[in-house]
């Protein structure tokens, strides 16, 4: 899961204002082609209320999304033109006449032909329109509302489309504003498909040819949301969706890109990309669903300062996920783990402080890694530690802070996951072993030492030319993997 800001704020209206209520939201192509999106809001509004809404100006990697976006048309009870005021992608407009009001936009790329590396940082999270096919990620071409919680009715103007949500047969779904605005599109040229394992549903929509054939893909899913259900306790979801398109070539090398999403992901990948690369996205990506989702919505504006743990401790269940069921050997979890290592402990930036880290997460692929590297090492330490002292380890941890948000939501509150939750759940479980470990490695970056980590029996730290690295320890192959897993 790629954690992004959006770099937008919300437009709530002025005090005491009270806003009209979003009803429905319809996408599509209006002609046999994909190289255009029509977007259409539906609000319901009360007399004198307000209409506010905010397009992002940008999404991850992505800026100047306002060059998405044209024709922007605003219409009033009767069908009748409204006139309002666009202030750099706000759209305001107040005292409105009771009745139906819907907000039309047009949403095009902003460059020719397919993405390509350089021209792109990363090469389709901006939206694709071509003729045949479309992609976009939700939070790229849909404003942010008042009230995102609103339910609303979402119509794809197209028999060849998907979102995170199944449309129903009328081309219709009914879900959560945010719920929505958390996913991804897909429209024309994919391959459609469906299966239910388990009382899951696993709806994928795939661009390509892959080391791992579609049904290999629901499978790997299928798994993780099982294994992932009885670790967390918490009750498996009843469907999944999965898209999956190339990425340009890399001339000599490859690459694996996921974004997780409400009950679904976005894989990116060169055609080249192994099994076991595609396999680890799939695993890490799914995890997003507990981590931290279900532990709670996130303020994704300060999300960089929590990455250390909603990336470093996904990356760390990936690996265990991947044991577990077979997908890597105890070689393999031990290797990937030293190639972790060994990429933290030749980064230049693994002595940056959390403050300096923060604001620059996405400079460098360095930065990007450093809080998977730092939690997922950290992880590693603290679950086996845990488990050595006969508690229940770290998939506890998640388990109380999903309990957590639970109860916040019957009582009607808003589950928010915030840093003090996440230190508190870790802290009733650590003890002071967190409080020093977070200050130190976290807090002020002091670089982690291998050698003071507590390790599994089956693995060690030994010195190789003029470096550390994380070995296996003799032939030590199921007690250790049932003591990691």
């Amino acid at each position: 899961m790629l954690v992004w800001a959006i770099a937008a704020s919300l437009a709530l209206g002025a005090s005491g204002h009270q806003m009209a209520d979003i009803t429905a939201v319809s996408i599509g192509a209006t002609a046999q082609t994909y190289d255009r999106l029509t977007i259409t809001l539906t609000f319901e509004a009360e007399a004198g209320e307000t209409l506010s809404l905010t397009w992002p100006a940008q999404w991850g990697p992505e800026e100047n999304l306002g060059q998405l976006r044209s024709k922007v048309r605003l219409t009033g009870p009767g069908s009748h033109p409204v006139g309002y005021v666009d202030q750099g992608g706000r759209l305001r407009v107040t005292g409105l006449q009771p009745g139906p009001y819907t907000v039309r936009y047009d949403v095009t790329q902003d460059y020719e032909g397919l993405p390509q590396w350089g021209d792109h940082r990363v090469p389709g999270m901006r939206p694709v329109l071509q003729p045949d096919f479309a992609t976009a990620i939700a939070r790229t071409i849909l404003p942010q509302l008042s009230d995102e919680d609103a339910t609303i009715t979402l119509t794809l103007l197209d028999t060849q489309a998907a979102a995170n949500r199944p449309i129903g047969p009328d081309g219709t779904t009914r879900m959560l504003y945010r719920t929505l605005a958390d996913g991804v599109f897909v429209f024309g040229a994919f391959r459609y498909g469906e299966t239910d394992q388990s009382g899951i549903a696993i709806r994928q929509a795939v661009r390509g040819d892959w080391a791992l054939d579609d049904a290999a893909i629901a499978d790997s899913a299928q798994a993780v949301l099982g294994v992932g259900s009885r670790l967390f306790e918490d009750p498996v979801f009843d469907q999944y969706f999965i898209a999956l398109t190339p990425l340009p070539d890399i001339p000599g090398n490859s690459a694996v890109i996921g974004s997780g999403f409400n009950e679904a992901f976005f894989i990116l990948a060169t055609q080249n990309a192994e099994a076991a690369n595609l396999s680890h996205t799939i695993v890490h990506e799914v995890l997003h669903e507990w981590i931290p989702r279900r532990a709670g919505r996130t303020d994704e504006a300060t999300d960089p300062s929590r990455a250390w743990f909603t990336e470093g401790f996904t990356e760390y269940f990936t690996q265990r996920i991947l044991l577990e069921t077979g997908l890597i050997t105890l070689d393999d979890f031990v290797a990937n783990y030293d190639a972790m290592l060994q990429a933290y402990l030749s980064s230049s930036v693994n002595t940056m402080p959390a403050g300096a880290l923060n604001e620059r997460l996405f400079d460098s692929r360095e930065t990007e890694r450093l809080p998977y590297q730092r939690g997922a090492l950290l992880a590693l330490s603290w679950d086996t530690a845990l488990k050595a002292d006969g508690a229940l380890g770290l998939a506890q941890v998640i388990t109380d802070l999903i309990d957590r948000a639970d109860a916040l939501t019957a009582s009607g509150e808003t589950a928010i996951l915030t840093d003090a939750a996440i230190h508190a759940a870790l802290a009733e479980r650590l003890g002071d072993r967190f409080t020093e470990d977070f200050q130190t490695h976290i807090r002020r970056g002091e670089r982690i030492d291998p050698a003071t980590l507590t390790l599994p029996a089956c693995m060690r730290v030994e010195a190789r030319m003029q470096t550390v690295h994380f070995a296996k320890t003799g032939t030590a192959s199921q007690p250790c993997i049932s003591a990691i897993t």
